[in-house]
């Protein structure tokens, strides 16, 4: 049931961007999400497909009023990063994590120069995903399994 009510906010979240969720309702949300979040990295990088609380953290990353929520947990970022450094971690949960990546390197992008949340978001983890980056390239059959989940380009964090 759980699963299924955070599937429907991610796809609230990715079709009404442009809603203004007041506060409240964000404290509710991360109110109930806690315990998921305690344990998120370890259960997301070893699940099959990307669980549907790392479905409502991708469709934050790519609103600009709500990348500044994702600071929620200082460790919420910098665990997203790093599933993708994890052994075990599926395609489709890296993927997914490359997609977080990339919608805050467009917000970041879109906003070019001026101060913005994205921009303070991938700054303050730069290091947790390039290290993250560095381990998924440095595995011997990295080429082959993610060859086809790795599609934007590399002159995006050439930027940074």
């Amino acid at each position: 049931m759980r699963s299924l009510c955070l599937k429907i906010i991610s796809l609230v979240l990715n079709k009404y961007e442009d809603h203004e969720f007041c506060s409240d309702w964000w404290d509710k949300f991360f109110s109930a999400v806690k315990p998921l979040i305690e344990k998120f990295k370890q259960e997301t990088a070893s699940s099959e497909k990307p669980s549907s609380l790392l479905s409502c953290f991708t469709a934050m990353s790519g609103n600009n009023k709500l990348v500044a929520l994702l600071c929620w947990k200082e460790s919420l970022v910098p665990d997203i990063f790093s599933i993708i450094s994890v052994n075990s971690a599926s395609e489709t949960v890296i993927y997914c994590v490359l997609k977080f990546v990339e919608n805050l390197l467009n917000l970041d992008h879109q906003f070019n120069g001026e101060d913005n949340a994205a921009q303070t978001v991938l700054l303050s983890n730069i290091e947790v995903l390039m290290d993250s980056m560095c381990c998924l390239f440095g595995r011997d059959n990295a080429i082959k399994r993610y060859t086809s989940s790795i599609y934007f380009s590399s002159h995006y964090l050439l930027r940074y």
